[in-house]
């Protein structure tokens, strides 16, 4: 399959997945925080990943109505929308896409096959044990996501941005920043920072963000990220009634990668 109808693919996907999260409840807006960090999660995918390969594959391609779409349906989850709005601009989003994907079909360029490059982890990690570790959890995630085991593959995503902050936070000389951040955990009985040992990937993300370490949006899909490798408890699960598919683990592969090239820029010498 060419890159560029897979991307389109893909994208068309997780709209759908999107519709089917915001139809899972009654309320008349969506107000929270884990159905508008899915949107907003979806959005980006577009935005970050899916518009790219379109872009540079199928030049031809007018990608304009999908970007509209897509505004629209990024700015609703600023403003407490309604849910038909919410399906509303993701039908819009989809027929665009459709129609986008059906141009694709006009012309097409070769795609050239390359295998995906493993970061240098060297610039986060001096440590060549830690280095090996970090290759091994990209190459096994890849390995899960080939597998069709999506659900594991998001746990590997997670447990690899962990080791990842980790490893950001080790190189910090003064960690000053990480204990008077306003998102620093705070011990309920000692009033006192958490030490860092016992961090977890919230707060690595949310400390993360206010240092400038990752984006805005960056924080905010790395939220969803978070949220659903937790559903490694099958109680969790069950009660939620959600299963974790292909386009969910691909958008999330994607989140993941954009949150590790953002971890290993600017990294303090």
């Amino acid at each position: 399959m060419l890159l560029a109808q897979k991307a389109a693919d893909e994208a068309i996907g997780q709209l759908d997945r999107a519709r089917q999260q915001i139809g899972r409840r009654k309320s008349l807006q969506v107000t929270a925080a884990d159905e508008l960090d899915y949107v907003r999660s979806v959005a980006y995918a577009w935005f970050n990943t899916h518009r790219k390969v379109l872009q540079e594959k199928a030049t031809h391609v007018d990608l304009g109505a999908v970007d509209i779409a897509y505004k629209a349906l990024l700015e609703a989850t600023g403003k407490a929308a309604s849910r038909a709005t919410y399906v509303k601009e993701i039908r819009l989003a989809r027929q665009c896409l459709i129609e986008a994907r059906s141009d694709l079909l006009v012309t097409s360029t070769p795609d050239v096959k390359s295998e995906e490059t493993i970061p240098a982890f060297s610039s986060l990690a001096s440590d060549p044990e830690m280095q090996n570790i970090l290759v091994r959890r990209w190459q096994e995630t890849q390995r899960c996501l080939n597998a069709g085991a999506h659900l594991a593959a998001t746990v590997m995503m997670g447990g690899l941005l962990e080791a990842l902050f980790v490893a950001r936070a080790n190189r910090l000389k003064d960690k000053s920043a990480l204990f008077n951040a306003e998102a620093t955990p705070i011990d309920g009985k000692t009033k006192k920072p958490i030490p860092l040992p016992d961090w977890t990937l919230r707060p690595y993300i949310d400390v993360g963000h206010e240092l400038g370490w990752i984006t805005k949006s960056g924080k905010e899909v790395a939220a969803v990220l978070r949220d659903y490798r937790n559903y490694i408890h099958p109680e969790k699960e069950r009660a939620h009634g959600i299963v974790l598919g292909v386009d969910d683990s691909s958008m999330f592969w994607e989140v993941t990668k954009s949150l590790v090239r953002q971890l290993l820029t600017g990294v303090e010498s």
